[in-house]
């Protein structure tokens, strides 16, 4: 069974009460999680969940901010002509949106610029330059943008206009000649926190140029919309970050921006119960989809009218347009998606170079998110147009895209941004040699472990905690966002009962799992895995906590973000498992084994625990022997939660690595024991004999786990009960091969053929290629097995000669013996 995800428990073990939840009196479910992010004490605990205004830090301690604000209250004193330069995006306009908002409460007339999208690309160009001067400009204050734009701002200058640069976006080689450049990225800046966000900078900019007394009551006229695009951005949701967005938070639900206010209401969420992933999913969209669309103004109006009619209109006018963003970008995902499987060199890629003409400008970055995250590679999306292709690029942790641009600037007209997000323009025909490259830089720095998203876990939930308290419980950690993830938790091996798509398009998800409870779970635009499950199927499942509030009736709801099988309902159409049952019975006579060991070494204690935290025995150097097809889904479900490598071992590999090998049905005695650190077993073993070679070849005895109960037994029993197949049966088998001679059958014809268990199929199979009566082979890339009858044998056979079948007798025999 392969992982497209791999789930990694921050917390292993049950989660229990705490000095710090009796302290502050929280839940330990709470506290829990304050711990896996570092917090162990009281007062770390109450900063935490408690940011006050009163940590922000001082502005000037940023490079040029004082040189920025003497020239700014320079040309406010000579009445010159501002404007101030944003971007189309979320935070390029908010940013622009409290700048000028700063400018209104001081009465000074400024004027904005926002480039269209779709017309003007990203960042500061030419001709608006040459237009800004034409109106008489004196003095451009960029937000959210400038830092890459070296030939604009050296053209501002000709043109006798002074350019102050404010921007959060990585720094290349060679930087603006502007008049000041507020930027913490820059490598001479000495602010202590560089993950702010454009609207952040712009925001520090206007508690430089207020007096530190009156910032304490007009910094809440910006905190909203700071809050906002510091969410949007998906910047570092820590120090100053935390103290906008937390603080924010709780003036949205007073709604002291009328546009916000109106906008949050076309949204259809409640003000009081207003949330990062409100601002993220429903808020940010909707203004993003103005400036894809091409009418960023939209977004600046909305923030700074004082008008109710004026900002229902314009939050009603942005709703249309996320409607018809949504349309759009549903029609280019499908064009990607077909791009994607029509070309075989795009399975092997480990970048994704998507390009066509015709795409929407504004719309590419969302899509290339999309198939970044279901693919789990980094994806750029160009649309090409006159010969120029243009779009975004996304990354996944550990591999730089911005760094990978510069690698290939050369083929590059324009590009900018940061490590896991870029915006580029290149010449269509350097499109195939940008593929190649970035590939070429992608396979020296990415593993194919790497291409697995590693998906952090807080730990596994019990049922009883999953309640309304636990979702009321989890706003205290808010805001969420990078640095601080919306909590994720796990359950496992629970019963799917329902499973459809919903959506306009049939792209989300919606299963129904139940064990002591039934839980409703939705999975947005992840209907793609609805094929992979079907009803009876256990499954475990990796979520977030939230709340379904319909006809005012609340109820626990999990938020779905992957989904895998604990074990297949019917291992006769699973490969994995088929596998497993086809290696029960040995391969061949060198295969055979026999432990012999005296009465008086037989080791008495076979019982095992299962009540241990197991995680606690996991480690590098570890075996783990699994004899049930249930022992064996248990151990895979527990190894993959841990951070240690693994391997599924079929044959006994004696070479020295670190990787724990899970090992099913065994030779004990076939196994380079000394090799291991640790041995768990997840299932008895087959008899007494089999404890007793482990305990002779493992120096502590005390690194024997027996990680299972008395229940575990009735697994291992089937299996004995089938080991043997009857005289009947051999015959059963051998007329059907009469018959047809040859037969290609897959996983779930094989029972319907023979009329007997795979288990006793396998073996017959074997034992008759033992005694050369006919050949098989499994293939397991299509689930097939191959099976063709030799010719008629000499004498008569005699099942009696088959070492393989006297040796699975014989272990029959030691089973029943011991137990």
């Amino acid at each position: 069974m392969i992982y497209n995800k791999k789930w990694t428990l921050k917390y292993k073990g049950e989660v229990k009460e705490t000095n710090l939840s009796k302290k502050i009196n929280i839940s330990p479910e709470i506290s829990q999680i304050l711990n896996n992010r570092g917090i162990e004490n009281e007062k770390d605990a109450e900063i935490f969940m408690n940011p006050s205004l009163e940590y922000l830090r001082d502005p000037f301690l940023m490079k040029d901010m004082k040189k920025s604000t003497e020239r700014i209250k320079k040309a406010i004193e000579n009445k010159e002509r501002i404007y101030i330069y944003g971007d189309y995006d979320v935070d390029g306009v908010s940013s622009t949106s409290i700048l000028y908002l700063y400018f209104k409460s001081i009465g000074f007339p400024v004027k904005y610029y926002i480039p269209n999208r779709l017309e003007e690309g990203y960042g500061i160009n030419e001709d608006a330059i040459k237009k800004i001067h034409d109106d008489g400009c004196d003095l451009i204050i960029t937000v959210d943008c400038g830092i890459t734009s070296v030939k604009e701002v050296e053209l501002a200058n000709e043109l006798g206009i002074d350019v102050i640069i404010t921007d959060h976006h990585e720094c290349q080689s060679e930087i603006p000649d502007a008049y000041a450049i507020v930027n913490p990225k820059q490598e001479d800046c000495n602010y202590p926190f560089d993950m702010l966000c454009g609207c952040g900078v712009a925001f520090k900019m206007i508690q430089a140029l207020t007096d530190e007394e009156e910032f304490k009551t007009s910094m809440f006229d910006y905190l909203e919309i700071v809050t906002l695009a510091t969410i949007c951005d998906i910047v570092p949701l820590i120090d100053e970050n935390r103290i906008i967005v937390k603080n924010g938070l709780k003036l949205m639900k007073e709604g002291k921006n009328l546009g916000l206010r109106e906008l949050i209401k076309v949204c259809g969420i409640e003000t009081n119960k207003i949330g990062s992933s409100h601002i993220g999913f429903s808020i940010g969209p909707r203004i993003n989809a103005s400036g894809r669309l091409g009418y960023s103004y939209l977004g600046v109006q909305l923030f700074t009218t004082d008008n109710e009619d004026e900002a229902k209109e314009i939050a009603n006018i942005l709703e249309g347009k996320n409607i018809e963003r949504q349309m759009i970008e549903s029609k280019m995902y499908k064009e990607a998606e077909e791009i994607l499987s029509s070309d075989e060199r795009f399975k092997d890629d480990k970048v994704l170079v998507i390009a066509k003409e015709g795409w929407q400008h504004g719309i590419i970055g969302i899509v290339a998110s999309k198939l970044t995250e279901k693919y789990y590679k980094p994806t750029i999306l160009l649309t090409i147009e006159d010969g120029e292709a243009t779009g975004s690029a996304r990354s996944i942790k550990g591999f730089s895209i911005f760094d990978a641009l510069v690698s290939c600037k050369d083929l590059m007209n324009k590009f900018g941004g940061h490590e896991q997000a870029a915006g580029l323009a290149l010449d269509a025909k350097n499109i195939d040699e940008l593929r190649v490259r970035i590939n070429e830089i992608a396979d020296y720095n990415l593993s194919k472990e790497d291409l697995i998203e590693n998906i952090k876990v807080e730990y596994e939930l019990k049922e009883d905690s999953a309640t309304l308290d636990l979702v009321d419980n989890l706003h205290k950690l808010e805001p969420f966002g990078l640095s601080n993830p919306s909590p994720r938790f796990i359950m496992r091996d629970l019963l799917l009962t329902n499973i459809f798509k919903m959506g306009k398009n049939k792209q989300h998800l919606k299963i129904i799992v139940e064990n002591k409870k039934s839980y409703e779970c939705v999975g947005f635009n992840m209907a793609y895995l609805a094929d992979n499950f079907q009803l009876g199927d256990k499954v475990d499942i990796l979520f977030q906590v939230d709340e379904n509030n319909y006809n005012n009736e609340r109820k626990v709801q999990f938020l779905l973000k992957d989904i895998r099988l604990s074990h297949p309902k019917s291992a006769v159409t699973n490969n994995l498992s088929m596998k497993l049952f086809e290696k029960i019975s040995p391969e061949n006579k060198d295969s055979l084994y026999s432990v012999n060991t005296s009465e008086e070494d037989l080791v008495i204690d076979i019982d095992g625990d299962k009540n241990i935290n197991i995680f606690d025995y996991i480690e590098e150097d570890t075996l783990v022997i699994t004899n049930t097809l249930n022992g064996f889904y248990r151990a895979l479900s527990d190894i993959s939660l841990t951070d240690v490598e693994y391997e599924i071992n079929f044959n006994y590999i004696n070479e020295k690595n670190n990787k724990v090998q899970l090992i099913f049905s065994p030779n004990i005695d076939k196994i380079d024991l000394k090799r291991y650190n640790r041995v768990i077993l997840y299932d008895y073993l087959y008899n007494k004999e089999e404890y007793s070679y482990l305990n002779k070849n493992i120096l502590n005895s005390d690194n024997i786990i027996k990680y299972y109960g008395e229940e575990d037994k009735i697994y291992l029993k089937n299996i004995i009960d089938n080991i043997v197949p009857s005289r009947e049966e051999f015959i059963n088998i051998y007329k059907q091969m009469l018959m047809s001679k040859e037969l290609h059958l897959n996983l779930d014809e094989i029972k319907r053929v023979f009329k007997i268990l795979p288990l006793k199929t396998f073996i017959i199979l074997k034992v008759f290629k033992e005694l050369n009566l006919l050949n098989f082979e499994m293939n397991y890339e299509d689930n097939t097995v191959t099976i063709c009858l030799l010719q008629k044998p000499d004498k008569k056979l005699n099942l009696d000669e088959s070492l393989i079948l006297n040796n699975l007798k014989a272990l029959k025999q030691e089973y029943v013996k011991s137990y």
